[in-house]
């Protein structure tokens, strides 16, 4: 290799260290070799190009796959940038040139940057991941949990509110934590668009209300399946504190069960204990579980809870409920009606049965409930 050589590839290296990033990179490319040249993700997306106006065929790219090492017309070589065992980008080249020197040293100089991005990304995410997860089972509650979800950008309240996503793929969690996902925003210094972390080997994302939900979420199942065909994405419901964050984050979890995308049903507290007994925060779950009727009772002076706690207590009898409340049979009848309508669990179900049950032995005790009831409370 000539001194001058040496130089120009020496030069391409300063362009990253002194901040000029892919497009420096690229400017010294094109000084040596007069082509023009750019980088351009594998979906088609060009990241960085000079001359800035050159026409690429994007559409062509989209249709790259491994071993191509040419493409379009006329041909434009083609260099691979790897980042963690996967091809993330191409160094694309017109026309195609004889010395291919400069650009395998290009494409490498690309996922050295890439990888020094990613590893901060990394880093922010698995921060992320251990507030997530203490938020998630409980380990931290409150104004702690506020405050420290405000450290990684969640602050849920009146004004806002988040909706959980739950991707699950055969990805293994530490290539769910290091696959760059957005090189765009990798490449800008944002990061992750969204909250962005691993838990228990699926990957969740946090995303605010004013962003739309359905459409993150198709493409987030996109982005899973281009490894794994069977993947699966749940989406939890909007929600605007700490304990309900956690609810939406075990919601999507249980519809991630399936492969494809799927919205969280109402959470059902049995089946969540059956499959996490010791990760959620029972009592807070159990008062949210009940939230919607305590609400309407305040507010219309009406007893839900109560008449639920007796129609249990009374074996899901409704003519013992009634005769236990004083009341007719059709009003128990009309308030365990509303009492589903409000939840989207009724208590005329086995499902709905098992939820409502550990709900008021569970939870914090609700009005009218008995002290026997609440013996076997946790905490």
């Amino acid at each position: 290799m000539g001194v001058s050589e040496a130089d120009e590839l020496l030069a391409m290296c300063r362009a990253l260290t002194d901040g000029a990033g892919l497009a420096g990179v690229l400017a010294v490319l094109r000084r040596v070799t007069s082509a023009p040249a750019a980088f351009v993700d594998v979906r088609g997306s060009l990241l960085a190009s000079v001359p800035s106006r050159a026409p690429w065929p994007l559409q062509d790219l989209r249709s790259w796959r491994p071993g191509v090492e040419q493409l379009g017309t006329p041909p434009r070589a083609l260099f691979p940038v790897v980042l963690e065992g996967d091809v993330v980008a191409l160094l694309v080249v017109s026309p195609e040139q004889a010395d291919r020197t400069y650009f395998r040293m290009a494409s490498h100089l690309a996922t050295l940057e890439l990888a020094r991005l990613q590893a901060l990304l990394t880093g922010r995410r698995e921060r992320a991941g251990q507030i997530l997860e203490d938020v998630f089972r409980g380990r931290s509650l409150g104004e702690e949990a506020r405050e420290r979800l405000s450290t990684i950008g969640i602050e849920p309240g009146p004004q806002i509110s988040y909706s959980v996503l739950v991707g699950r793929s055969t990805l293994s969690g530490a290539r769910l934590r290091s696959r760059p996902w957005n090189l765009h925003s990798l490449l800008a210094g944002r990061g992750d668009p969204y909250v962005r972390a691993t838990v228990d080997d699926d990957l969740v994302l946090v995303v605010p209300s004013a962003d739309p939900v359905p459409t993150i979420a198709g493409m987030l199942l996109e982005h899973l399946r281009a490894a794994d065909p069977d993947a699966s994405v749940g989406v939890g419901p909007m929600v605007s504190d700490p304990v309900s964050l956690a609810m939406s984050y075990h919601q999507a979890r249980e519809a991630a069960s399936v492969a494809g995308l799927h919205h969280a049903r109402p959470l059902n507290l049995g089946y969540l204990l059956l499959g996490s007994a010791d990760t959620v925060p029972v009592r807070e779950f159990g008062v949210r579980a009940l939230e919607p009727l305590t609400v309407h009772d305040e507010r219309t002076g009406s007893e839900l809870v109560h008449s639920l706690v007796t129609y249990l207590d009374s074996d899901c009898s409704a003519s013992r409920a009634a005769e236990r409340l004083f009341v007719h049979r059709n009003t128990l009848r009309y308030r365990l009606n509303m009492i589903a309508e409000l939840t989207g669990w009724s208590p005329d179900t086995f499902d709905g049965r098992m939820h409502f049950w550990i709900a008021t032995r569970y939870g914090d005790r609700p009005p009218g409930a008995s002290t026997a009831r609440n013996e076997g409370r946790i905490g």
